[in-house]
């Protein structure tokens, strides 16, 4: 499972809403940013916020992950108070399908990082996931090719290579002196089309639209694969990116996924899911200016799309952020994930306030996540409590905590405090007070 999208200075957690930039300026008003190198990164990673919450691939992901969270949490506190063990995984063949989900995942994702590579050769593979009825077969997209120093290699063409592709080609469109990335995962779709269909790839928007349309499936890679394939078969040519959408959408594949049978319905059900699972995180009045602004910022993000289904096409072909009228009017729309810099400075976008609000709790789930797959140990927040929460709704009691050295080793210890931090405050809401990982 990929944890974060990165790029050499910035990444993006996919399914948690928060996206880091390495610069030393502030992002609070991106109008009077004076570095462009911050610009770009900042495009490039709010696109994979932009596929996290309007396409059918990024809104699976949320409930995949929360389906896990879940699982942990219902398996933890179904034994008495005490240690546990690192990581907690999921049965396979289970009932609950989490181990399943989890597979399937991995194998939509793909994988591959590498730098200057030659494609050579492609095709089509399977491989069975067990599932609460048995083994399932996934295709998926493998390809092989030549590195640097000449060894053959291979890697998996799946969903990281799109996002990542994509995300180059708006960011370097926007910011063509942007700073070089290796070619795999960045450029995997591009260099993929000059082996298949080079005469499609001639205009690379070409490649960002079919990228775009293939996030509304479950299985992005195979899915890109197939309808690329199709349109070298048929000799398809395109006067302008945004006829492929209507190419695709025309000819859409047939399929019912719990009575979805076109795209936009498919998107709907997603979104919907989306919803329900990841404001389940949270059963307490307390929090209900939180699921109000995730279910907002999900609806707001999936009826753009559907009312603009070619935005990532304008956006980049829109230039420098502070004169992209597509990024602007999608930002104020939808607003920012939660947002830090090299210093911790937190900021988040909300369009239905005027403020900057900051919502660290998804940021502590995220933490909690990782703790769980056994990644790490330590709370990243504890830079953000320690400087206290800038124009935000204060999640502690109206009283920034005091971090300590738990914050570092052991931040599941602070679910007992009174004054609850973040990270605390989930732990306890979860019931998982005077549970702690070994």
């Amino acid at each position: 499972m990929k944890k974060r999208l990165n790029t050499t200075f910035g990444f993006y957690s996919p399914s948690f809403l928060r996206m880091h930039v390495d610069t030393d300026k502030s992002l609070q008003n991106l109008n009077i940013l004076t570095d462009i190198e911050a610009e770009s990164v900042y495009l490039h990673e709010y696109t994979h916020f932009i596929q996290d919450i309007s396409t059918v691939y990024g809104l699976a992901n949320i409930s995949v992950i929360v389906d896990y969270m879940k699982f942990v949490n219902n398996d933890i506190i179904g034994n008495p108070a005490g240690a546990f063990q690192l990581p907690v995984m999921p049965i396979p063949g289970a009932l609950d399908n989490v181990d399943a989900n989890l597979e399937m995942q991995k194998l939509y994702n793909g994988d591959g990082e590498d730098h200057g590579v030659t494609l050579v050769a492609h095709r089509k593979r399977n491989k069975n996931v067990l599932t609460n009825l048995g083994n399932q077969p996934v295709d998926y997209i493998e390809v092989d090719y030549i590195d640097v120093a000449g060894n053959n290699q291979s890697f998996d063409f799946g969903a990281l290579s799109i996002v990542e592709n994509m995300a180059y080609i708006v960011e370097s469109n926007c910011y063509p002196g942007c700073q070089p990335s290796p070619d795999l995962p960045y450029s995997a779709a591009e260099k993929l089309v000059e082996i298949i269909y080079p005469a499609f790839g001639a205009n690379r928007l070409n490649v960002l639209a079919l990228c775009d349309i293939s996030l509304n499936m479950f299985n992005p890679g195979l899915f890109f694969y197939d309808t690329l394939i199709d349109f070298q078969t048929n000799g398809l040519t395109f006067n302008q990116p945004e006829d492929i959408y209507q190419q695709v959408y025309n000819n859409q594949p047939i399929f019912n996924f719990n009575g979805a049978i076109n795209f936009n319905l498919l998107l709907d059900a997603q979104a919907n899911l989306a919803k329900q699972q990841i404001t389940g995180y949270f059963n307490d009045n307390y929090f209900l200016p939180l699921k109000s602004w995730l279910n907002s910022m999900i609806d707001n993000a999936v009826n753009y799309r559907k009312a603009n289904p070619y935005f990532i096409l304008n956006i980049a072909r829109g230039g420098e952020i502070k004169l992209n009228v597509s990024f602007k009017q999608f930002m104020k729309r939808v607003g920012t994930p939660l947002v830090t810099n090299k210093y911790g400075e937190t900021t988040l976008f909300r369009p239905q306030n005027s403020d900057n609000l900051n919502y660290p709790i998804i940021w502590a789930i995220n933490q909690i996540f990782l703790v769980m797959w056994g990644v790490q140990s330590h709370c990243e927040l504890a830079g953000l409590c320690s400087q206290g929460w800038h124009k935000s709704v204060n999640i502690c009691n109206k009283s920034k905590p005091k971090v300590d050295l738990r914050c570092m080793q052991q931040p599941w210890e602070r679910s007992q405090d009174k004054r609850k931090c973040p990270f605390g405050v989930m732990w306890h809401h979860w019931g998982l007070t005077g549970y702690y990982p070994i």
